[in-house]
């Protein structure tokens, strides 16, 4: 017969990393699209609208650079935060990288008849999304005494409360993550005048 292990009192042992980190919600996402219509500036703001609307706040483009070379191609990489204080001890964020590769500008003409100046070319977006927990540094590099209190806060009392904002932000990624699709497909109406 087997010997099992006793359950301990704590869920995880207590140690030198506490629960004060980044905690990574699901995976990164991509959506990408070669040979797309498409319109930056529009994207971009339908993710702010989208983010205002959700109660986020901090929205800010916090790189962004655009090249265009020789060939007369486009060629833009960016970054996108913003996120929300969920309590006095959980922070969501949000950041959304994008890159458009070999775009050229095109008119084309919608299916109203209206013309309008878009980008074709290749775009790609990628999501890391995740939660700070003691984002003001409250328990930070606590040790001792006030690290076993935290620990057994986060484990004890605000385990079950972690768990709800978890499944609340993991819905909020797959909704950024169809935005950012629906966003790419609602160019396709657009052809080439």
């Amino acid at each position: 017969m087997a010997k099992t292990k006793p359950k301990g009192l704590l869920r995880a042992k207590l140690s030198s990393k506490q629960p004060h980190t980044h905690k990574a919600i699901g995976r990164s996402g991509t959506v990408a699209a070669v040979d797309a219509t498409f319109d930056i500036d529009e994207i971009i703001n339908s993710i702010k609208f989208w983010a205002d609307r959700n109660a986020y706040v901090g929205f800010k483009i916090e790189e962004y650079t655009e090249e265009i070379r020789k060939d007369g191609k486009y060629y833009y990489e960016g970054k996108l935060t913003f996120g929300r204080d969920r309590d006095f001890y959980m922070r969501q964020k949000f950041e959304i990288n994008f890159a458009i590769k070999g775009a050229e500008k095109i008119q084309v003409e919608g299916p109203n008849g209206e013309i309008r100046n878009l980008m074709k070319g290749k775009i790609g977006f990628s999501t890391n999304t995740g939660l700070d927990l003691d984002y003001d540094n409250v328990f930070k590099s606590s040790k001792g005494l006030w690290g076993a209190l935290h620990h057994i806060f986060f484990e004890y009392i605000y385990f079950r409360t972690f768990e709800d904002h978890k499944y609340e932000h993991g819905v909020d990624t797959g909704k950024i993550h169809a935005l950012l699709k629906g966003q790419v497909d609602s160019f396709k109406k657009y052809k080439e005048a």
